[in-house]
């Protein structure tokens, strides 16, 4: 279902983030190399055609594991978060998914824009409702059978009381990194989330969603992958005076179409 919901400052808020510096740390070395070399044609073409196992090249591919905001949810459908069930198991939509306009595929299609001889696969991993637990649980299907390019992790949203502290959230997002960096040739961009407007949600709220990206921005450095701090430009945006809720399509946690395009731009940065 297409979502209807749209920020006034959605020109502003995308050109801000365009001209924001100092949002992303690192470099994605091994996709930036096979985005490079994929030209799109059989081996006997390039010498890049093939693999080691004398198989054509598949598309570069990318896994973006998350939460709803990785999955396309937008504004909610339904009033009282009560009803859920008895939609759900109807099934009727709860919320509006908008796939084609989350930050993944809109990432992809900046990508096609930028590299025009290859054609770049996506798979989106992002399941709404879960958090940093679930998704280190869904590991080996979700991101490690696929053996992608690159991983985008962005999964600090949901963590309410019943998960324990932020040193559970850390360890988790730590092993998740460290298995997909033995397991898998991918290269990692840890995403910082958007910011969220918890007030008067009917959703408890864990501990505080700052500290979860303090923890993201130092496991970036200390594991030495990327880190593509969304939440940057965020929090320097609303500084400016615009509120937060004013961004959020649900008014709680999930942007708006533009705020699903700062995630494309801030992750075109690593990109040039």
């Amino acid at each position: 279902m297409k979502t209807q919901i749209e920020t006034p400052l959605a020109k502003e808020f995308i050109t801000y983030a365009l001209e924001h510096d100092g949002c992303v740390f690192g470099e994605p070395e091994h996709f930036l190399k096979v985005m490079k070399h994929n030209t799109g044609f059989v081996g006997g073409l390039t010498k890049y055609g093939q693999d080691r196992a004398g198989l054509e090249r598949r598309n570069p591919l990318i896994v973006a594991l998350g939460d709803s905001v990785t999955a396309g949810h937008f504004e909610m459908l339904v009033r009282d978060p009560a009803d859920f069930p008895a939609f759900i198991k109807a099934g009727k939509a709860v919320e509006a998914v908008d796939e084609r306009e989350s930050y993944p595929q809109r990432f992809r299609e900046r990508l096609s824009d930028r590299y025009l001889a290859t054609s770049v696969s996506i798979i989106n991993s992002g399941i709404a409702g879960d958090n940093i637990l679930g998704m280190e649980a869904r590991l080996t299907r979700d991101v490690i059978s696929h053996n992608p390019d690159l991983t985008l992790i962005n999964g600090s949203l949901n963590w309410g009381p019943d998960l324990g502290d932020n040193s559970v959230f850390a360890g988790a997002l730590r092993r998740i990194v460290r298995r997909i960096k033995h397991e898998t040739v991918s290269d990692i961009i840890l995403l910082t989330p958007n910011m969220q407007d918890l007030s008067g949600s009917p959703f408890p709220a864990g501990a505080p969603l700052e500290e979860r990206v303090e923890i993201i921005r130092q496991i970036a450095r200390e594991e030495d992958v990327c880190l593509a701090d969304v939440y940057k430009v965020w929090e320097d945006f609303t500084a400016l005076g615009h509120p937060v809720r004013g961004l959020l399509a649900n008014g709680m946690n999930h942007p708006t179409p533009a705020g699903h395009q700062v995630y494309a731009e801030v992750l075109m940065k690593f990109f040039g």
